[in-house]
This record gives structure tokens, sequence and C-alpha cells, in this order.
């Protein structure tokens, strides 16, 4: 039995063979390079038009590529907006949680955070109003995407907490304080989610201002934790900004 990967280039393989007529024949890849290749195509089509005047056909048009080989990554035009979203979101996230900036407060962090997730929905409008307004608030698969980069953006901000924490020794955070904690900060992240949502449909609001209310939120919530560790508490007490 063949593998995956290896139906793929086989796939790929036969698909060459079969435009050897084009004037420029495209270039032989691999299974994860041409699916690469394929989201990354597929981002930009859906990031300048709205997701109903996108047609697979067209995709697999531009791409070189015949129907077959494009179905065989994607069984239809859902799964591959799905797909597309998630490889986006992968990247959003790379971009947006790097190693912290020496010298940030939490404010500071949160705050950029939310503006970097602005930015890219304003750099991607069809795209994002397709993901997170139109097919995005009720298709499972899309929502199952954005319930993961939830996730993934709660832990760092508990990891983000943990090490305010830690730097004093012997300082640690009691099980039930964690607890609270993840509801919160889970909570926060549903509520910014929602925010940029809005602010997708109404570009004309001011992000600076945003941003800030949604920093601000999270400390507040923080701070509102009964007995947390003073270290905490001094650090949410220590971060604030002025809004702009």
């Amino acid at each position: 039995m063949w593998s995956s990967d290896e139906r793929a280039l086989a796939v790929d393989l036969i698909d060459m063979s079969n435009i050897a007529h084009m004037p420029t024949a495209r270039r032989r890849l691999s299974p994860e390079d041409r699916r690469a290749e394929l989201l990354a195509l597929g981002a930009e089509v859906f990031g300048k038009r709205p997701y109903d005047e996108v047609r697979i056909d067209e995709i697999a048009e531009r791409a070189g590529v015949s129907r077959a080989l494009m179905y065989h990554y994607f069984p239809d035009k859902r799964a591959f907006f799905a797909a597309v979203v998630k490889d986006e979101a992968d990247r959003l996230y790379e971009a947006t949680n790097k190693e912290p900036v020496t010298g940030l407060t939490m404010f500071e962090e949160a705050r950029m955070g939310v503006l970097a997730y602005m930015a890219y929905h304003e750099q991607n409008p069809e795209a994002a109003w397709a993901a997170y307004v139109g097919l995005g608030r009720s298709d499972p698969v899309l929502l199952g995407v954005e319930d993961d980069a939830k996730i993934r953006q709660m832990e760092l901000i508990m990891t983000r907490i943990a090490e305010v924490v830690t730097k004093v020794p012997g300082a640690k955070l009691e099980p039930d304080v964690e607890r609270d904690l993840r509801i919160i900060v889970n909570g926060w992240i549903a509520f910014t989610f929602e925010l940029c949502r809005q602010r997708i449909m109404d570009p004309t609001a001011s992000a600076e201002r945003l941003a800030d209310a949604c920093a601000h939120t999270l400390l507040d919530a923080i701070t509102r934790v009964p007995e947390i560790p003073p270290e905490l508490a001094h650090a949410m007490a220590n971060s604030r900004h002025q809004p702009q």
C-alpha cells in the first residue's frame, strides 16, 4: 500500500505529464511543498475576493495543477478554505508570539497582540470577513480552527503569568487561583476575538483605542481574582498605559 505522500507524488507526476503541452512546465515539488504552495495561493485569492466568488478550478489553473491533484489535497472548497485559514492562523500566531521583548509590561504585550490581529484583518479583509463573520460563524471546521487559536493564546498568557510569579523564589500559583485565572483568561480571549470580529464589520473603529480597552480589561480581570500572589498584583498595577 502506498502512503499518502507517495500517492500525492504519483498524482503530481501524472499531472505533470498531462500538462506537458503547456508553454512552461510547473516545478516538481514534494507533497509538503506542493500543499504549502496551494495554501499560499489560496491565502492570496481569498484575501482579495469574497469566498463565494472563488472557484477550486481557478486555484488549480493558477497553480498549474490538475483538478485531480487539487482534490487529492483538499476534497472540496470548504476544506481548502479551512486549511488556508488554519495555515494563516499558524502564521499569525508565529508572527505575533515571539520571545517577549525585554522591558515590555504585560499591558504592552497584550495591547501589541491585539493590534497585530487587527492589522492582519486589515491586510486580508475578504479572508477575515469569510473566516470570522460569514462562513466562519457557522462552519464547525472553521470554529474548530478558532477554538485552537484561543487555546494557544490562553496557554501563552498563562505561561507569562507564571513567569511573573516565579520571579520570586518559592512563589507559585495555588491550584484554585490558577483555575480561576484560566477561566478568566479564556473569557477575555473570547471577548477580544469578538471585539476584533466587530471591527472587521466596522473598520472605522480605532484599533488603538480598542487595543487599549482590551489590555486594560485583562489586567482588571486578573487583579480581581482573590488571593493572587503579591508579585502578580504588583505587576498588574505597574503595567498601566494611558489610553490613546
